[in-house]
């Protein structure tokens, strides 16, 4: 069954997940250089120790995953990553190919790095809608659809592979608004396509925060 985002696992591989303050993916890396540093104690120098030290803070800093307010607006855009809001413009150049509002944000590399939904919705499988040779195919994304069927997507970009999101769920799950469902790894521009006659709510040069901070709202008439 396809994934949510390209390479990524099926939705069978969490059927449940638990959330720490600090995200299951940075653990591993956590524990080695815990590890290290005990063992620097005993048998390194001051310099050995402190490097250690500060790698032990930079990747409690990269990995924390701290909870978030969602606002109580089930029609509302949130936006997906703390960041910073670069642009907002129509677009009909999409991953859906057609007419829809974009917001392109820049990933706070300071902020959480964990990527949250932006509307409550089933997930579809976006490398369906993508054309053989298609420059977004080497895009992580993420396709909600929500149960107006308000298609709401979320393109990650970032050097090289670096920037495939390390998703939580798969094709047919359902998310809620602001629910985790990525890690950014290291991204640095998010794509948030949403329906062409939106309300817009956020500002260019507005700061965000993901899952708090609405971009948007759907319209319906």
């Amino acid at each position: 069954m396809p994934c949510a985002l390209a390479g990524l696992p099926d939705a069978s591989y969490m059927a449940i997940r638990q959330f720490p303050l600090i995200a299951r993916e940075g653990w591993p890396f956590i524990i080695v250089v815990l590890l290290t540093l005990i063992i620097s104690f005993r048998l390194s120098g001051l310099t050995m120790v402190l490097s250690c030290m500060v790698l032990l803070l930079a990747l409690v800093l990269l990995f924390r995953d701290p909870q978030r307010d969602v606002p109580s607006k089930p029609l509302g855009v949130v936006s997906p990553v703390d960041g910073r809001v670069l642009d907002i413009a129509p677009t009909d150049k999409g991953a859906l190919q057609r007419e829809s509002m974009r917001f392109t944000l820049s990933v706070n590399h300071l902020g959480a790095y964990t990527v949250r939904s932006p509307t409550e919705g089933t997930v579809l499988n976006l490398m369906d809608n993508l054309a053989g040779g298609s420059r977004l195919l080497g895009t992580g994304g993420l396709w909600v659809r929500t149960d107006e069927q308000d298609d709401i997507v979320v393109l990650i970009k970032g050097p090289g592979g670096w920037a495939r999101a390390k998703s939580f769920v798969g094709y047919g799950e359902r998310l809620g608004q602001g629910q985790r469902f990525a890690f950014t790894r290291l991204a640095s521009r998010v794509d948030v396509y949403v329906p062409a006659n939106s309300k817009i709510v956020a500002k260019v040069g507005d700061r965000v925060l993901a899952g708090s901070d609405i971009l948007s709202m759907i319209v319906h008439k």
